[in-house]
């Protein structure tokens, strides 16, 4: 026994079922009743608090870092271009160490790769990208109409439908020079981010679907509720990574009109200004609408949005796969 544990104890023969012995067990007791719920409610924050449908700025340098890193698994920041291979680059490179089998999930769907590798680097200033989730809907029809009274180009990030009505919206899409991008086929989340599997067959279904009805092939994408949310805590990395190798590009946003924070429509001028108010500072701006059947005031805002943006010097662009992306900072 050290000199330093002699003297905290005492004599040990003395010591065991002493006074001093049952205090200092009272104490180590109340450290550990301290320490482990401490350190679980820490993990557990780490989980609860990731940024969700309506989450962090990622374009917000100041605060939370460079909107355009990525964190890998060990912490350290790359840039997003360079964070994983292509296929075409990782596949043949004399450079590339010998690895052990590939998970089970980059066997699945061989048709399911972007028509090219990725190279997000593009970084336009004054910017805008006008994007709208979970169409299409009947209120496409309505946003189409003012992009092309406006001139303007946006993104659609499309989930799975069943009616020729949608599927038409879809083309119009397309054929008016909007950019078509996936956003998961059943859109619930429970069933999304069941595994990395399950994501990936969520998201060749809407890729397929798009394929098929429009005849282009789908190269960006949107995670539902965000690339990190409470589903996917646990893998998130894995399902960026994967994308990335066949070729997608994941995109977040960092202006949120806040149109579905509510269940009741918000108004078009808190909707608008809560777009204009946020442009504020940026660079570039990742504009999140949603295009789902009830968000009626959403579709009526884009016009007044459209027209303030422009007098603040911005331009409109939709987004490409050479568009570098915007994502939520992975701090944990």
């Amino acid at each position: 026994m050290t000199d330093d544990i002699r003297e905290w104890v005492g004599d040990p023969f003395l010591y065991f079922g002493s006074v001093r012995f049952f205090k200092n067990l009272i104490l180590l007791a109340v450290i550990a009743l301290i320490t482990i719920p401490t350190c679980l409610a820490v993990k557990y924050y780490r989980l609860s608090s990731a940024p969700q449908s309506e989450a962090l700025l990622a374009d917000d340098v100041a605060e939370h870092g460079s909107p355009d890193t990525v964190f890998e698994p060990d912490g350290l920041p790359v840039p997003l271009a360079e964070s994983v291979l292509p296929p075409a680059e990782a596949e043949g490179s004399a450079d590339a160490p010998a690895s052990a089998d590939p998970p089970a999930y980059q066997l699945l769907y061989e048709d399911f790769y972007a028509p090219q590798p990725y190279a997000a680097t593009e970084r336009v200033p004054n910017t805008v990208y006008l994007t709208f989730d979970d169409g299409p809907s009947e209120r496409t029809d309505e946003i189409l109409a003012t992009l092309a009274e406006k001139n303007v180009k946006a993104t659609f990030f499309v989930i799975g439908h069943s009616d020729e009505a949608d599927y038409e919206r879809m083309r119009q899409i397309v054929a008016q020079g909007h950019t078509l991008g996936m956003h998961s086929y059943t859109h619930e989340y429970a069933k999304v981010y069941a595994s990395v599997e399950s994501f990936l067959d969520e998201f060749h279904q809407i890729f397929v679907q798009i394929r098929e009805q429009t005849g282009t092939t789908p190269t960006v994408f949107r995670f539902p509720g965000g690339s990190i949310n409470a589903y996917d805590g646990g893998f998130y990395q894995e399902i960026i990574s994967e994308m990335i190798r066949r070729g997608f590009v994941p995109y977040d946003w960092n202006i949120s009109s806040e149109d579905a924070t509510d269940r009741r429509l918000l108004p078009v001028n808190t909707l608008v200004d809560n777009v204009v108010r946020n442009a504020s500072g940026k660079v570039r701006c990742f504009v999140l609408f949603h295009d789902s059947a009830d968000k009626i005031t959403s579709a009526q805002a884009v016009g007044p949005v459209i027209d303030q943006l422009r007098e603040r010097g911005f331009e409109f662009d939709a987004i490409s796969p050479t568009t570098l992306p915007v994502l939520y900072n992975y701090t944990y």
